[in-house]
């Protein structure tokens, strides 16, 4: 049987249990409706169309490149990484990302005054290159420290156990 394969012994409800579930859900679809509603309220104040663009434009950037970088990032540690530092190089990969989109328009000077010294201070690209650094020095280690404790267990499982004559 495929491992991608449904299992057919599983109901599709089963993903509606069990109860607790829920208790996730309801917060995040309670903000979403929250959101909505005011976004219905606001009158003249919210730009709709502004809104509309920024909200279809993240749609299609996260479905036209991010997802499509990250699967392919996923391939190519599938095929390059062993095992053991899979996880830690996704975790690495993941803050790494995470820190540049939020970083970016400090980077590219959004809404930097001119005439105001003291909105954007500092070097933002410059220190979002040391986090970064920082960040995928620290991910190395941790798939290092992993495949040689791997290596270790597996020899250790592996090697026969010298026979004792009673």
């Amino acid at each position: 049987m495929s491992a991608y394969r449904s299992d057919v012994s599983r109901p599709v409800t089963s993903a509606l249990t069990p109860w607790w579930r829920w208790l996730f859900l309801a917060p995040g679809l309670l903000a979403v409706a929250y959101g909505f509603y005011g976004l219905l309220t606001a009158g003249g104040r919210v730009p709709i169309g502004s809104w509309l663009t920024w909200f279809v434009g993240s749609a299609l950037v996260h479905d036209l490149v991010i997802a499509p970088l990250w699967i392919a990032l996923g391939w190519v540690a599938a095929k390059v990484l062993p095992r053991p530092a899979r996880g830690p190089a996704v975790v690495g990969a993941a803050v790494s990302g995470v820190l540049v989109l939020v970083a970016l328009p400090f980077v590219l000077g959004y809404g930097e005054q001119e005439g105001n010294s003291s909105f954007l201070p500092r070097d933002y690209g410059t220190t979002l290159l040391v986090v970064v650094g920082v960040v995928l020095a620290v991910t190395a280690a941790w798939c290092l420290v992993v495949t040689l404790r791997s290596g270790r267990s597996a020899a250790a499982t592996a090697a026969p156990r010298p026979r004792t004559r009673a």
